[in-house]
C-alpha cells in the first residue's frame, strides 16, 4: 500500500506542477472570456497538456499520481471550458448531449465494472473512435473560444455522430469481453450494436434537438 505522504510528495514534481497549472489557466479563460487574453491562455493550456508528459519522461519523474492527474485534468478542462464558453454561442444547452455523450458512456462503464465484471477498461479509452471524439471536442472548444457559432454548431453535430459510432464500438468491445457467444464476435454483433446505438441516437435527437437539427440543415442547404 502506498503511503499517503509518498503520494503527496509526488505533487511537487515539476511535471505534476505543470499539469496542475491548467486549473488556474482554465479559470482565467472563463473569467476573461471577453478579453483577447483568452487566446494566449488557451495556448498555454494546450502546451501544458503536452509538456507535462515530456517533462516526466525527460526528467524520469513519471508517477502514479501523474498518470491519474493527466486524464482527470483533461476531463476537468473540457467540462469547465464548455460550461464557461458555451453560453457565448447562444446555442441551447441541449447540445451538451452531443458534446459529452461518449464521456457519459465511458463513465457509466467505469461505474458498472463491479457489476459487469469487465476485466480491462484501459483498452476502451485508447480506441481510435474515442480519440477522434477527443479531437473533435478540442476543435469545438476552439470554435467556442473564438466564438464562431456556425462552426461550433457544425462541430457539435459531427461530434454527436462520431460519438454514436464510438459508443457502438465500445458496446461491441464490452459485449465481446463478457460473452463467448459466436454471433457477438462476428459481423452480426457489430451490426446489431451500430443499429441499436443509431436508433437510440436518433431518438435522443428527436426528443431534444429536432428543431435545432432542422434549422441547422436549412441553414447549411
Amino acid at each position: 500500500m502506498v503511503d499517503w505522504r509518498d503520494r503527496a510528495g509526488e505533487v511537487t514534481t515539476l511535471p505534476n506542477l505543470v499539469s496542475l497549472s491548467r486549473l488556474p489557466l482554465i479559470a482565467l479563460i472563463v473569467l476573461l472570456h471577453d478579453s483577447v487574453w483568452r487566446y494566449p491562455l488557451f495556448v498555454l493550456v494546450v502546451l501544458s497538456d503536452g509538456l507535462d508528459g515530456w517533462l516526466a519522461r525527460r526528467l524520469d519523474q513519471s508517477t502514479e499520481l501523474g498518470a491519474m492527474l493527466d486524464p482527470a485534468l483533461d476531463k476537468i478542462t473540457g467540462v469547465v471550458l464548455f460550461v464557461g464558453l458555451f453560453p457565448g454561442t447562444g446555442l441551447p444547452w441541449e447540445y451538451l448531449v452531443l458534446f459529452f455523450a461518449r464521456d457519459l458512456y465511458v463513465l457509466s462503464l467505469g461505474l458498472l465494472v463491479p457489476v459487469t465484471g469487465i476485466p480491462d477498461t484501459s483498452k476502451i479509452k485508447a480506441r481510435p473512435l474515442g480519440k477522434a471524439v477527443t479531437n473533435l471536442q478540442f476543435f469545438a472548444l476552439v470554435a467556442m473560444l473564438v466564438p464562431a457559432t456556425v462552426a461550433t454548431e457544425a462541430l457539435l453535430w459531427l461530434l454527436g455522430v462520431v460519438s454514436a459510432l464510438a459508443i457502438a464500438d465500445y458496446v461491441v468491445f464490452v459485449a465481446r469481453e463478457l460473452t463467448d457467444v459466436e454471433w457477438v464476435h462476428g459481423r452480426s454483433g457489430a451490426v446489431a450494436s451500430h443499429v441499436g446505438v443509431g436508433v437510440a441516437f436518433a431518438a435522443v435527437i428527436y426528443l431534444l434537438l429536432r428543431e435545432e437539427l432542422r434549422t441547422f440543415l436549412l441553414g447549411v442547404l
